[in-house]
């Protein structure tokens, strides 16, 4: 087993730096770092403890004016040995990646707060990919890729104690020098739900959220902290003695066992497609066993949307993902799933239930870590009444509008972020280009 350590800044002068020592686990068997001094190549070293073991390789890179030295997994320095694929895992997890991948052709990397990095010091083959999508996929894996399309599946490893660390697998064909190649990206899944408090979210968002009446979205790109958020609400309802919730997922992200039992509540999960062939079908469920409220990993599809309007109605709370940026491209989406000439029916059943959307975006923090900005609007009485008083092309404007009049646009919360020294002028600049192009629906 190699030692872990996390990450080793060093100092670069010409061609070469000193590295003034590290920190990992091998302390706990026993064993400690000597400190080194000399001098390293920045582009390459090999660290070794006091007992001769190969513990890493470290690279270099440029940040800032300084080399940041990236450590890779040792036992790929040169080789992947798909063998060990869970004990890459592992060390992955501890080094934080919240993202691995894998492709034919390229080192695994991992992403680590939104920076991808390279893992391995050799790039992978197809062999090792088939191998590797064959022990994260319980069947055919390169069989059912080789026939089109993608494979989605759940992996999991042990740890001491019993502990299980998750990954949300996805794999897909994909082309490397004109011809078939593998491409794995596993999500590393968090378990138990985080406290809502511990994710900084504004009290109106908090209290939106947990009102548990009408539809309710959390919208963002892939990786934005959506499921997150809702996790982080959804326990805090369990923990308030909500009551019955269910909860259906691709796969499921988040484990609520024992989770506000003593108050009465319970929680209900399953899994798309292994307990029910589609989100709709699950949905449709449980409009016969009444919960509370319905948590939905994604509204991906018009049979999704239709079922979470008809729960809705039915006076169930719906909680659901979108991966749209900004409370007017949300709606839009919902509607889109529809064609023209359902669209001011199916906008009116939307908006009549419509209880809150928001909008998350993580953001580079030059300070370490990310940033969460966030858009949201409550649509009450007086909006809904308005809305549906207008053509719904005039929507976006009115919505504009609303979210002008409340301050919870995600432009102003990016601007005082950026003065609060939360997130850099660049990251600012973006989220202006992207608020700048959203504009009117069409038809």
């Amino acid at each position: 087993m190699p030692c872990w350590f996390r990450r080793l800044f060093v100092r670069v002068s010409g061609a070469s730096g000193d590295i003034a020592g590290h920190d990992c686990g091998c302390r706990s068997a026993g064993r400690q770092h000597r400190r080194f001094g000399g001098r390293r190549t920045r582009e390459e070293a090999g660290l070794f403890d006091r007992d001769g073991c190969h513990c890493g390789v470290v690279r270099s890179r440029r940040q800032g004016g300084e080399a940041v030295m990236t450590v890779l997994w040792e036992p790929a320095s040169h080789f992947f040995p798909p063998e060990r694929l869970d004990e890459f895992l592992v060390w992955a997890w501890r080094e934080s990646a919240s993202d691995v991948v894998f492709q034919e052709g390229a080192p695994a990397l991992i992403e680590v707060d939104g920076r991808v990095r390279q893992a391995t010091g050799a790039a992978l083959d197809g062999v090792v990919l088939g191998e590797i999508a064959e022990r994260l996929y319980e069947g055919s894996a390169v069989g059912s890729l080789l026939s089109g399309g993608a494979v989605d599946c759940s992996h999991s490893v042990t740890l001491e104690r019993g502990r299980d660390i998750r990954f949300r697998c996805n794999l897909s064909p994909v082309q490397v020098r004109n011809g078939f190649a593998i491409n794995a990206t596993l999500r590393l899944l968090p378990g138990r739900p985080p406290e809502l408090e511990k994710l900084g979210v504004e009290g109106e968002v908090s209290s939106a959220l947990l009102d548990c009446v009408g539809l309710n979205l959390v919208t963002g790109v892939p990786g934005s902290g959506k499921s997150t958020l809702l996790a982080a609400a959804t326990r805090r309802l369990l923990e308030r003695g909500a009551g019955r919730i269910h909860s259906y997922e691709a796969p499921i992200e988040f484990t609520f066992d024992g989770i506000g039992l003593e108050h009465g509540s319970l929680m209900s999960s399953s899994e798309i497609p292994r307990h029910f062939g589609t989100f709709a079908d699950g949905l449709r469920s449980s409009l016969r066993r009444r919960p509370v409220a319905v948590l939905v990993g994604e509204a991906r599809d018009r049979q999704t949307v239709e079922a979470a309007l008809a729960a809705a109605d039915f006076g169930i709370a719906v909680y659901s993902t979108t991966h749209t940026i900004g409370v007017a491209n949300t709606v839009r989406r919902m509607l889109a799933e529809f064609p023209e000439e359902q669209r001011d029916e199916r906008g009116a059943a939307l908006v009549d239930v419509l209880h809150a959307v928001v909008t998350q975006m993580l953001v580079e923090n030059p300070k370490g870590g990310r940033t969460a900005i966030r858009e949201w609007l409550v649509f009450d009485g007086r909006l809904k009444e308005q809305l549906l008083d207008m053509p719904r092309q005039a929507w976006p404007q009115r919505i504009a509008e609303a979210l002008a009049a409340t301050g919870n646009g995600l432009l102003g919360h990016a601007e005082a972020a950026a003065a609060e020294g939360r997130i850099g002028s660049r990251e600012l600049a973006r989220i202006r280009a992207s608020d700048g192009r959203r504009g009117s629906w069409g038809s």
